[in-house]
């Protein structure tokens, strides 16, 4: 991978064959052009053992960005590399990329804005690290919630988050007897007010 995006060269816009990205972006690097491959990281399930696995794949399949010095580009070179298609363009003439769309790219790859994986959603504050951080976040102290659990004995109460246990139960204060009760509950027969 690139270490930077070379702003004062033109990008364009190679299609590659058919899962040889790759293939193309390494023959591509040897021909001595200035290359940028962008990928993702996914969990997915491994169907034998049910663990989760972070696997490579490519962001937008089948197309590379490949950087061209900006007086006289070889498309001759570039297109014979092992593993091109065709550079995309229109009316037989390669289509330009700007530099800065191409480090956009390139930055929010790096900020992990693309990755579908525990690490990039806790990186973007998306989940917490522990169930229990997940679930103070989900109801913070202060917010109110009702018991949406037919079945408990405080059914369509309504009440204001106190905290988080250790253990993952809310703790709410709850109208009783003329008086605010502190009453723990479980995740699942609470929803959040409003």
């Amino acid at each position: 991978m690139l270490a930077f995006i070379d702003k004062d060269k033109h990008w364009y816009v190679v299609r590659t064959n058919v899962k040889a990205e790759d293939k193309a972006f390494e023959n591509i690097g040897k021909a001595g052009y200035d290359v940028y491959y962008p990928r993702r990281k996914v969990e997915v399930q491994h169907r034998r053992t049910r663990t989760l696995v972070v696997k490579e794949q490519p962001l937008m399949p089948r197309y590379l960005f490949v950087g061209q010095p900006r007086t006289n580009p070889d498309f001759y070179r570039l297109r014979n590399c092992d593993g091109v298609e065709c550079i995309l363009g229109a009316e037989g003439r390669p289509l330009r990329v700007s530099g800065d769309d191409v480090e956009a790219i390139y930055i929010a790859e790096i900020e992990m804005d693309f990755d579908d994986t525990k690490v990039a959603r806790i990186h973007r504050r998306e989940e917490a690290v522990s169930i229990r951080e997940n679930i103070a976040r989900r109801f913070p102290a202060g917010q109110g919630v009702i018991v949406t659990d037919k079945s408990n004995p405080f059914a369509a109460f309504g009440g204001v988050v106190e905290q988080v246990t250790k253990t993952g139960r809310i703790v709410a204060l709850m109208e009783l007897f003329g008086r605010m009760t502190p009453v723990e509950f479980d995740l699942k027969v609470l929803s959040v007010v409003g």
